[in-house]
């Protein structure tokens, strides 16, 4: 009833009551930092008093190590010890030790070896296997200070070499922390101190039933919980020494404190009770009149995440401040509508021509689709246009695709063409026009459309440009009916038109089936290659001398089995693998294997130089020749049985680079081929440049080499020049005894074919060089 007659006050009542709250939180705000203060100030003053006792108590440590030191100094320099050190006379050692305890009060007397072994004590009461094991943690160096804990006691000790003149043992001096010590340290620091060895308590100051309740390893009280707590010591751990793990802790008694504390606690109590009381009323009353507006705020918010950004205009009056809230609302509408709209066009437009993304145009393309509306898709490829870019600028590159996207906008407005057309820029000079169609025939007439508005030239500062503009189409009568698919096939009839050099392709059926089975094919050799098992393996086919009529050489070819258990084609992987990145790891997996087979052939005491095919990006590689010696040590191979083969494709690409590179193998004792000449770039006029030892003359002119006059010649002179190059020659694709005979008299150095032998796994070239050598 009070509550319900504070709700009809007027608003100055209000005011009225929200000063009187003010009033008695700021009393209870200046207790709490009354407390506060007081609780800083007492952790200050315990903080304070504990850092001067830790000093004092270094000190007192401090003191006694000098007193140790001079012990130590006037020990081990007195020259009657020292014989008995020198000496090993133990009985002398063992007097001296006990009478200079005695005369400084020290409680342990020991002399060690330089190895730590235990020589002799003043106490007979400690064994050497109670010793040992303290002492040997000490370091054996120069006059060193420790404290160890031994037999539950803590000894603060010095080690100092017994030097005559070099060290010949090491003395060692301590003192024992006793109960008596620990009291005159409390008398002197004013505090409880308790020692600690690997975090458990040796000894301590405090009362048995002192150490039983506190926990002197717990954490520090600090502000307001220091006066709270019901704990009866302030604890501050300090290190004495990190390498035995020896430390104390300070404590110093909080009973005062608490019995003053307490009687403040009680009065301050009351008084917070009091004020809650207070604060609780006031609170109820004035909610009301403050959540009302702010209920309708809350409700404008979420109508504005759940998308509608229109804010009603206000019915009620509300405080003025709260007025200027909500017309802050509705403009935060406002900007955030504008925002999400420039998000959403930034997410599904390709920004340099307005165009819709990869991402927008599937979308779309999949609402039509579900509508059950047909689509053409027309890929629009740019010929070399990075060429283009890279001559006329990034900046008149964009001028160009900029009014390429203006044409297709073009497009899109004439008359015949469809509701449903969308335009977009996937790529960087590809581009996707999407129309919705009724029957296939209408197809040519929409590219025809297309071709003409595209197709006239691009006027750039004054000069024409004529691009050539390849058409990829696919459409969902014929090609499937999901957006990304349509996409990717129309793309791929583009590829293929670029390929065939045919401006206008429609995706062919089975295109995208091998597309997919080369990507299958991609991981497959990817887990091949991580599991090894088996499925990839080497063959070799020997390389026959004409001169000596020796086998000396062959090449590594490698060979696949799928999971299906069906052969696939070299030159199809291999390409695949430079493709997608693999043809590096491939190339290493190769050359392990060769290397591993050379080492098995020269256990058997055969001799090969094993050839292995390299792509450029193998050479090109940062880590390439690193690999190749770290493999031949790995194997016990000598660099000379690896000859190196690059078509002139390879050498071709980034030459600077890859001649370097082909210089400083050579230099470290690997040979280097060109494989396939004849059908790449280069000529002989270039290899007498290039660090180069042998030269393979492409099986295209040696297979039927018996039957042509024009690949006689030119073997023939190939042969000849190279030979005065310096070079080695030799001719695979050697399959009949003519061609044999031919290259015999053309003086070829090696060859190898089918007629010799065909490529066969080490095991087996073992088996058929043995029969070789016999009939020959």
């Amino acid at each position: 009833m009070f509550l319900k007659q504070l709700i009809k006050l007027s608003l100055r009542a209000q005011i009225t009551w929200l000063a009187a709250s003010l009033i008695i939180m700021t009393t209870l705000l200046l207790t709490i930092n009354y407390w506060l203060t007081t609780a800083s100030y007492v952790e200050q003053q315990l903080q304070q008093q504990m850092y001067f006792a830790q000093n004092v108590l270094k000190q007192n440590l401090k003191q006694q190590e000098q007193v140790l030191i001079t012990s130590a100094n006037v020990l081990t320099a007195d020259f009657g010890f020292k014989q008995a050190v020198a000496t090993q006379d133990t009985k002398t050692l063992q007097s001296a030790l006990l009478n200079h305890g005695q005369r400084i009060k020290a409680d342990l007397m020991v002399l060690i070896d330089l190895n730590g072994e235990f020589i002799a004590s003043n106490n007979n009461s400690y064994s050497l296997e109670q010793l040992s094991k303290h002492l040997n943690a000490l370091p054996l160096k120069a006059v060193n200070a420790q404290m160890l804990a031994i037999n539950d006691s803590i000894y603060q000790i010095i080690l100092a070499p017994v030097k005559a003149p070099r060290t010949i043992a090491y003395a060692i001096i301590g003192f024992r922390i006793d109960q008596n010590t620990l009291s005159q340290l409390r008398e002197l620091l004013s505090l409880d101190i308790t020692f600690l060895a690997n975090k458990h308590i040796i000894q301590s100051s405090l009362t048995k039933d002192a150490l039983a309740n506190e926990n002197v390893f717990g954490a520090n009280l600090t502000g307001i919980s220091l006066l709270l707590s019901s704990a009866s010591f302030f604890h501050q751990q300090i290190e004495i020494t990190t390498a035995n793990n020896i430390s104390a802790v300070l404590s110093a008694s909080l009973d005062p404190l608490h019995r003053d504390i307490n009687r403040l606690i009680i009065a301050t109590v009351l008084a917070i009770l009091f004020i809650l009381f207070i604060a609780i009323s006031l609170s109820r009353i004035l909610s009301k009149r403050i959540t009302q507006p702010l209920d309708k705020l809350m409700n404008i918010t979420k109508s504005i995440s759940d998308g509608n950004f229109l804010v009603p205009q206000l019915s009620n009056r509300f405080p003025k401040e709260l007025e200027k809230l909500y017309g802050g609302f509705s403009l935060m509408s406002s900007a955030i509508k504008q925002r999400e709209e420039k998000i959403t066009y930034q997410a599904e437009r390709d920004l340099l021509t307005g165009l819709y993304n990869r991402y927008k145009i599937i979308n779309d393309i999949d609402v039509l689709l579900k509508l059950n509306l047909q689509i053409v898709l027309i890929n629009l490829n740019i010929k070399g246009f990075k060429a283009l870019n890279d001559t006329i600028g990034i900046t008149n590159g964009d001028i160009i695709l900029k009014e390429m996207a203006l044409r297709l906008g073009n497009f899109h407005k004439q008359s015949q063409t469809p509701k449903h057309c969308l335009l977009s820029r996937p790529n960087a000079d590809e581009f996707i026009v999407a129309i919705t169609i009724s029957e296939e025939q209408q197809i040519n007439g929409f590219i025809s459309q297309l071709r003409n508005e595209l197709e006239r030239p691009f006027y750039l500062d004054g000069i024409d440009l004529s691009l050539q503009i390849y058409y990829g189409i696919a459409n969902s009568l014929e090609h499937g009916n999901d957006g990304e698919k349509l996409i990717r096939r129309a793309s791929m009839a583009a590829a293929n038109a670029v390929k065939s050099n045919n401006t206008l392709q429609f995706y062919q059926n089975g295109d995208d089936e091998a597309y997919l089975y080369k990507l299958n094919l991609i991981e497959e050799l990817k887990l091949a290659l991580e599991q090894d098992s088996g499925n990839l393996f080497l063959t070799y086919q020997p390389k026959l001398n004409l001169k000596t009529k020796q086998v000396d050489k062959a090449e590594a070819l490698i060979r696949w089995v799928d999971k299906n258990n069906e052969f696939v084609n070299p030159e199809m992987f291999i390409a695949l693998a430079e493709q997608s990145g693999l043809i590096v790891t491939l190339t290493q997996w190769v050359i392990r294997q060769a290397a591993h087979q050379i080492q098995i052939w020269n256990q058997q005491g055969l001799y090969f130089n094993v050839s292995v095919n390299l792509s450029a990006q193998d050479i090109q590689h940062e880590q390439f020749v690193h690999f190749l010696l770290e493999t031949t040590t790995h194997y016990c191979v000598d660099p000379s049985s690896i000859i190196l083969e690059l078509t002139e494709r390879d050498i071709a690409e980034n030459e600077a680079l890859v001649i370097a590179k082909l210089t400083h193998l050579k230099s470290l004792g690997f040979e280097i081929s060109v494989d396939d000449y004849g059908i790449g770039q280069s000529s002989l006029a270039k290899l007498k440049n290039l660090p180069v030892d042998e030269l393979k003359i492409d099986k295209c002119f040696i297979l039927k080499l018996n039957e042509s006059s024009q690949d006689q010649d030119i073997v023939e002179s190939t042969i000849t020049l190279g030979h005065k190059l310096g070079l080695r020659v030799v001719a695979e694709g050697v399959e009949n005894q003519p061609s044999l005979d031919l290259l015999t008299q053309f003086n070829c150095d090696y060859i190898q074919g089918y007629y010799l032998a065909k490529p066969q796994k080490g095991e087996q070239l073992s088996e058929w060089y043995a029969h070789y050598v016999k009939n020959h």
